[in-house]
């Protein structure tokens, strides 16, 4: 596991010193309010790093592509293609009570999984008003589960409503984003669908400190119930993640790098005591973001 992360994070400054020239997309995970000009494109690519839960050995990658679109000053589309890879070798099970395992035996894979399309619409510029504001939406459709690799056939709808306030002549700026997550599963070898609903706030500020880089920290709070296949609705678990992020922008690259840890959350192993939660969400993240801008 150690050399894997090694491999992952010795990567990633390659890839900034090879495209060091950017935009503004200045957090990993916090998405800012504004939009895309009328008329112009920007292609992204994500990949997050998903590492160790309770048991075992686990790692997984969620790689996004994105292409992006401004059909107006104050409206924007996406569309994106997903993929994942699972390497995991965990035995009984890498999550859960000792006696009930979750995430059982071993997996080496990659996969594409489906795509989403998305739209964005401005109400407020961040700097033509006192506060930036914006609503968005995000629907995905997926065939392979993001925690277990399995097959399946899923769907989620995404929104959030965001706020973005500039500080010190844009120098600063905070962004946050309220979110609410509906998504169903339905498993290929068994019968019938799971229901989830997640709400989150996430929070991030990011501060120019020198021409085209920006410095911050960005962390969420969710919580999601959950209806099972075959039971009722139930409360599931609920978490919250921190961590450092770096951006660099030039006229036309950016790139975007964020690391998070699970700080707390409802310890599925132990009666969802506080502790962290290991069985839908992992210790840390590591996601990094790259854009060009045509």
């Amino acid at each position: 596991m150690k050399l894997k992360l090694k491999l992952f994070c010795g990567f990633i400054p390659l890839l900034i010193a090879a495209n060091a020239m950017a935009d503004e997309n200045l957090l990993g995970y916090t998405t800012g309010a504004e939009t895309l000009p009328k008329g112009t494109s920007e292609a992204y690519l994500h990949l997050t790093h998903h590492g160790d839960k309770r048991y075992g050995d686990y790692s997984a990658q969620y790689l996004r592509a994105e292409y992006e679109y401004g059909f107006t000053d104050r409206l924007t589309g996406a569309v994106y293609l997903n993929a994942y890879r699972h390497d995991y070798n965990c035995g009984e099970g890498c999550a859960g009570p000792i006696n009930d395992r979750e995430i059982p035996g071993s997996k080496d894979s990659f996969k594409l999984s489906g795509f989403s399309v998305e739209l964005k619409k401005m109400l407020l510029s961040p700097y033509e008003n006192d506060i930036g504001v914006s609503l968005y939406g995000e629907l995905t459709y997926d065939t392979i589960d993001s925690i277990t690799g399995d097959k399946g056939d899923g769907f989620e709808l995404e929104t959030k409503v965001i706020f973005q306030k500039p500080y010190l002549d844009g120098q600063l700026q905070w962004v946050n984003n309220l979110e609410l997550e509906s998504e169903s599963w339905s498993p290929k070898y068994e019968d019938g669908t799971e229901y989830a609903i997640a709400a989150r706030w996430r929070s991030g500020v990011s501060y120019r400190f020198a021409p085209n880089w920006y410095i911050g920290g960005e962390g969420w709070v969710d919580a999601e119930i959950l209806n099972p296949i075959g039971s009722n609705w139930e409360f599931d678990h609920w978490d919250a993640f921190f961590g450092p992020s770096i951006h660099y922008g030039g006229k036309k690259y950016w790139a975007t790098l964020t690391a998070v840890t699970q700080l707390a959350g409802s310890n599925e192993a132990k009666d969802n005591d506080v502790g962290r939660h290991l069985a839908d969400h992992e210790k840390y993240e590591v996601r990094f973001k790259l854009g060009y801008n045509f």
